[in-house]
């Protein structure tokens, strides 16, 4: 369309008066005549020098770029306003259309004039449709400008399609066609409970759906599901009695028209087998919202084993060496066996009872025989040889009365030296004669703290200590003690 430009705005440079229409090139053709006759004198001949300035060619031109939906050119240019420049470039203007600077801006040397063509959108409300003049690319953006505001339920299709209206600030592409369903208020009677809702969809039965109402074969709904919505309809719904029946691990959520616990569960077709019962029983009046809870019952007998321990038992034999041993029988454990009945509600176990217990197998006992019999023999010390009854492999450390901060008195009251040795009298008894090669003889006249397996403790005095650490022979010599232990700890 051909660009109508507003009037001048009182402090604009362009004259409010009417411009004379002569011959005169350039600038001069716009002077008021007025303005001319009044002039005289030195005004005059200012006047004239700048009409002459402004007529020379080259010395009123003003370069200018202008740019069109983004496509720049430059120009060289007489007029005074934008909107001369516009009309000298032959650019109109249609609606919608943004220019920059305004076109009552003065135009100046280097200046950039930015002509944004606007893009027809087709506006559908509530399917009215119109064709809106824009420079705006953003579906969100075009709404603002034409003054409609969307509801969070309001239904956007952007070019055909549906869209979040959340989603539509970011469109990531120019859009031509908007379409907004405005969402309808439906006023919904369910029971003892009232809501509003709102929905863009056409019939009753979808809004309810969308909605999450849930309904059921034997309910009523008024007006009937396909009837079309309609702003601030009204719609009751008449509930049947809601029963939740929990069965085989399966909660189903029905309506049922009987009276009792029994008319639910053959409406909903399940039955109670054997021993199944119901909770709460099945004579039990229904009540809206009851819960009825189905147990499915079994029982099976099984038959448990249980194990008695074998003693192990120690038998003196005197056929044997002394620490030796031999089984002489194999232990054997013992089998009880009880049949027991198990009771389970819905695959739980709940009880057990026993019905019958008997000893299927008697425990056997283990039976090591431990040697009694004591043989002497010889080993050479370097004091001659000497003979011994028993010998024992064990653990060699050493001590001397500085490494007990001065302490040199024994357990027995003997005098920490060299000969002296402690040990663990269950093993070697006090006074006990002993030979340990690279040590020398000694008897047993001290103890210390209990300590794993077989060990030996060889004493001496701070001057000759020497350090042991490793395991020994230990040789128990003759005379053979009165008392023996023969199984050692």
């Amino acid at each position: 369309m051909n660009l109508d430009f507003p009037p001048p705005s009182p402090d604009d440079t362009q004259p409010t008066s009417p411009l004379v229409k002569n011959s005169v090139p350039g600038c001069l053709r716009f002077v008021p005549l007025a303005v001319v006759i009044a002039l005289t004198g030195t005004a005059l001949v200012i006047v004239l020098l700048w009409l002459v300035l402004m007529i020379v060619p080259g010395v009123s031109d003003k370069p200018v770029t202008i740019s069109v939906d983004g496509s720049a050119f430059p120009a060289i240019t007489h007029a005074f306003t934008v909107a001369e420049l516009l009309r000298e470039q032959n650019i109109t203007l249609d609606e919608g259309d943004v220019i920059v600077p305004a076109i009552q801006t003065a135009i100046t040397s280097d200046m950039l004039i930015s002509v944004t063509r606007a893009r027809s959108v087709t506006l559908t409300i509530d399917g009215q449709s119109r064709v809106y003049r824009t420079h705006l690319t953003n579906p969100s953006e075009i709404l603002d400008s034409a003054g409609l505001t969307l509801g969070e339920k309001d239904r956007v299709l952007i070019d055909g399609t549906e869209a979040e209206i959340s989603s539509i600030q970011r469109w990531p592409v120019p859009v031509t066609q908007i379409t907004v369903q405005r969402a309808l208020r439906l006023r919904i009677t369910d029971g003892n409970t009232q809501r509003t809702i709102l929905t863009t969809d056409d019939t009753v039965g979808d809004a309810l759906f969308d909605a999450e109402i849930t309904l059921y074969l034997a309910d009523s709904v008024s007006p009937d599901l396909h009837t079309g919505v309609t702003d601030n309809m009204e719609v009751t719904i008449n509930r049947s009695r809601p029963v939740s029946i929990i069965a085989d691990g399966v909660t189903v959520e029905t309506r049922v028209r009987g009276k009792t616990v029994a008319d639910a569960l053959a409406e909903a077709e399940i039955a109670l087998v054997g021993l199944d019962y119901a909770i709460p029983d099945e004579d039990t009046l229904l009540l809206p919202g009851i819960r009825i809870r189905i147990i499915r019952v079994s029982e099976e007998v099984i038959f448990e084993e249980t194990r008695q321990p074998f003693e192990t038992v120690y038998q003196a034999d005197s056929t044997l060496e002394i620490d030796q041993t031999q089984t002489l029988q194999a232990g054997q454990e013992g089998i009880t066996q009880t049949s027991v009945r198990v009771r389970y509600e819905n695959g739980v176990e709940i009880s057990r009872t026993v019905e019958e217990t008997a000893v299927a197998q008697e425990p056997l006992n283990h039976i090591i025989g431990y040697g009694t019999n004591i043989v002497l023999r010889t080993i050479d010390t370097p004091n001659g040889p000497r003979q011994y009854w028993r010998r024992l492999r064990m653990w060699a450390t050493s001590y001397h009365p500085a490494a007990l901060g001065g302490d040199n008195v024994t357990a027995t009251g003997k005098i920490l030296t060299k000969g002296i040795v402690g040990s663990d009298p269950r093993v070697i008894a006090y006074g006990n004669q002993l030979y340990v090669p690279g040590y020398g003889e000694g008897v047993m006249a001290d103890t210390g703290g209990a300590r794993p397996g077989l060990w030996i403790d060889l004493g001496y005095d701070d001057a000759n200590w020497v350090g042991w650490a490793r395991w020994v022979d230990v040789y128990l010599l003759a005379p053979v003690p009165d008392n023996i232990r023969y199984l050692l700890p």
